[in-house]
């Protein structure tokens, strides 16, 4: 990783813990935490992928990775996007059946990623994008399935 890259990174993540802290110290408590929460997730999948913050020569991202093991991590993904988003529409009152309706169609939302796959290993990078993908696809389920009509 550049020094550039390196600096900017720790510039743009010391501004998100600042702007966390004042959510917090404003009231809006679990916003700061699931957002410390993800930054720390960023920053570790940084670390082990790239061995942030230390420069290193090693080619970042490289490496193979398991296609079972990118469908396990995929589908945490789109359970971790399936939580932020009932985080993010903060709902009056937490609803166990309204939390788990959208984990039980995760699967229907992973299949068109899960389609992608070729069966050879992937790249660490193809595995980092796909799992990011997942998460979005979790996030917006309802759109997502929106459309979806059986075929003939």
């Amino acid at each position: 990783m550049s020094p550039e890259i390196m600096l900017g990174t720790i510039v743009c993540s010391t501004l998100l813990v600042v702007i966390l802290l004042f959510d917090f110290l404003r009231g809006r408590r679990r916003r700061a935490v699931v957002g410390a929460v993800l930054l720390l997730l960023f920053l570790l999948t940084l670390h082990l992928t790239t061995g942030f913050p230390e420069s290193s020569s090693a080619i970042a991202f490289g490496g193979t990775f398991p296609v079972g093991w990118a469908i396990v991590l995929m589908f945490v993904g789109v359970v971790f996007g399936i939580v932020a988003q009932y985080v993010f529409a903060r709902p009056t009152s937490f609803s166990f059946l309204d939390f788990l309706r959208p984990i039980v169609v995760s699967p229907l939302v992973l299949l068109p990623l899960i389609g992608s796959l070729e069966g050879s290993p992937l790249e660490v990078i193809q595995t980092v994008s796909l799992v990011l993908l997942a998460f979005q696809n979790g996030f917006f389920w309802q759109q997502v399935l929106k459309d979806a009509r059986p075929t003939n």
